[in-house]
């Protein structure tokens, strides 16, 4: 016999129904069969036809009870099916009224009191790079090249600890959201916009309070010291990454204007050139000493007014992205390093398992891919890679995506096990305290060793919380991702569903039992569902049982879309 032992907290978004004396609300969700029912008492003056968060209070009726916790629009309003998502999925879309009078107390300015034993990197050339539509910048990099060839990286995060005390009601928001969710042009933050947008984003020409991770690299990118400090800085210039691109291509030049009110100027070219150089240098080594990088295109959605989309495309890649990404990754492992002796917070990779492995070998066979494992370690795997690389694309793509479902899911963790994905001994998330919990966490532990403050009770403390903090900000990524890539299949849903009837060209890159995934060029996929076809797993192949057609893993097919389900979210295609 099964049992309900515990319900979890539940929201359900849709249509709310008024029968006069009592409403009700159906879920949309195909797991919840029941009317909702909502006493009058409970309905925050809902009207029929309005669509309405509803928090379940009661479960021990026939039919749920529940509560109006928000009303939403109207039914058809663009946007209402993400809303429904983010809410039925627990995101925490507003911030209480006592995080606002915790807000209050926060001057918006740095005061005499702020600077005390902090660096003043203010006069010190300094810049951000991020996307065109980014408000939350968490990190601002300094780089020199000194006459004995060696590199002077300086990554400046943004101290948001100090605006966060522990155990506060932010702090305790903060913990509860865990992460901030991206979902198709914003974002639910964990922070609220003051801190996130504002006093502690890195925002060009003016004073901001940070941690600064400074790093002595060699000429060959290898780090040979680190010192971490509390600073001040000043970012000179906010760069986009398709900016930084065309100053180093040649693409811009001495005083071309730039997105955010700038032009480029001699100094900017000089510092992006030597970030260029310790770029490449850094990938090299780590190149040599093994690393894992993968490339899978990413979907873009592109909004008109009140979110409708008006297209859908692979979103743009270049190559300072792998700049900020290897000074990040350079500032992880360094601190993480530091502080090794003291209670952690890491992000840990774990080798994959044996059993994983053979099933990665067996379809490297089946791909001619000539390759035998001869240790688990992250160099036999980055040599695997370089081997794909030179494969037809749509190949790449499908083993690619094999061999990283072979490997194991990065957590956090309060002890180290290492990051076999980068090949690392040490690694921990240090970059980004105003989008992720466990960097903040961690920024807490740095100061107070900073400040002497780090005292047996502190460190008793902190070896008491970190393990439920690292399961906590794991299972809370973990949702935010899936919940992420909800919103996105609900826009593709909503941009396809005007199409039914279509042709299109698409790649198959999954097969199974009776079914197969598309793959649009537009980077958005569904699925072929077939009758009467014998699935040969050895081959990765659909052969029918009463002809010679058969479909098989990267065939290039024609499609014709033939339904978008908005309620599971997928498209359906048939072959043509």
């Amino acid at each position: 016999m099964t049992q309900v032992l515990e319900r979890k907290e539940a929201v359900v978004v849709w249509e709310y129904s008024d029968s006069g004396t009592f409403g009700f609300v159906i879920s949309q969700n195909p797991d919840m069969r029941n009317d909702i029912f909502v006493s009058a008492r409970n309905n925050l003056g809902a009207k029929n036809g309005d669509i309405v968060a509803v928090r379940i209070v009661d479960w021990t009726k026939k039919n749920p009870q529940g509560k109006v916790i928000q009303k939403l629009w109207k039914k058809g309003d663009s946007g209402i099916g993400a809303i429904s998502l983010l809410l039925e999925w627990w995101a925490r879309l507003q911030f209480e009224e006592n995080i606002d009078r915790n807000l209050s107390k926060i001057h918006s300015w740095i005061s005499s009191g702020d600077w005390k034993e902090r660096k003043n990197l203010t006069k010190l050339f300094t810049f951000t790079i991020d996307g065109e539509d980014a408000k939350d910048l968490d990190d601002a990099i300094s780089v020199k090249k000194k006459e004995n060839g060696e590199y002077k990286l300086l990554v400046h995060i943004a101290d948001v600890s100090h605006y966060i005390q522990e155990d506060s009601a932010l702090d305790r928001e903060a913990y509860k959201r865990a992460t901030s969710i991206y979902v198709a042009d914003r974002v639910v933050p964990m922070l609220p916009e003051k801190l996130s947008n504002d006093l502690c984003s890195l925002n060009a020409d003016r004073e901001k309070l940070t941690l600064t991770c400074e790093m002595i690299l060699s000429k060959t990118g290898e780090l040979q010291k680190t010192m971490i400090y509390e600073s001040v800085i000043k970012s000179d210039f906010r760069l986009t990454y398709r900016e930084v691109d065309e100053i180093l291509w040649g693409k811009k030049n001495l005083w071309d204007a730039l997105l955010f009110w700038w032009i480029v100027t001699d100094l900017l070219i000089e510092h992006l050139k030597i970030a260029e150089a310790l770029k490449e240098n850094i990938s090299n080594l780590r190149e040599k000493n093994g690393v894992l990088n993968f490339d899978f295109p990413e979907t873009k959605i592109v909004f008109g007014a009140d979110w409708k989309v008006e297209w859908i495309k692979e979103y743009p890649k270049y190559e300072s992205n792998k700049m900020i990404e290897n000074f990040m990754v350079s500032a992880n492992e360094a601190v993480s390093r530091k502080l090794s002796a003291f209670p952690f917070l890491y992000r840990i990779h774990e080798e994959p398992k044996d059993e994983d492995i053979l099933k990665l070998q067996d379809i490297l066979h089946l791909f001619e891919v000539q390759h035998i494992f001869k240790s688990v370690d992250t160099k036999d795997f980055s040599k695997l890679l370089s081997k794909i690389e030179s494969l037809d694309p749509k190949k790449k793509m499908f083993l690619e995506k094999m061999v990283l479902r072979t490997l194991s899911k990065a957590v956090y963790s309060d002890e180290n096990a290492g990051h076999f994905g980068l090949g690392l001994k040490f690694y921990s998330h240090f970059t980004s305290p105003i989008r992720r919990y466990p960097d903040l966490q961690i920024h807490r532990i740095i100061k107070e060793k900073l400040h002497g403050k780090l005292t047996p009770e502190r460190v008793a403390h902190y070896e008491s919380i970190l393990e439920k903090v690292a399961n906590h900000t794991s299972t809370k990524e973990r949702a935010a991702e899936k919940l992420e890539y909800k919103v996105r299949d609900y826009f593709v849903v909503q941009f396809y569903k005007n199409r039914i009837g279509e042709e299109f060209d698409g790649v198959i890159t999954t097969v199974l039992a009776a079914w197969f995934f598309v793959w649009l060029p537009d980077t958005t996929e569904g699925f072929v569902e077939l009758d009467n076809y014998v699935f040969e797993e050895s081959l990765q192949e659909l052969k029918s049982t009463y002809s010679w057609k058969k479909y098989r893993l990267w065939d290039s097919v024609k499609v014709v879309l033939t339904e978008a389900d908005e309620v599971r979210l997928r498209l359906s295609f048939e072959c043509i």
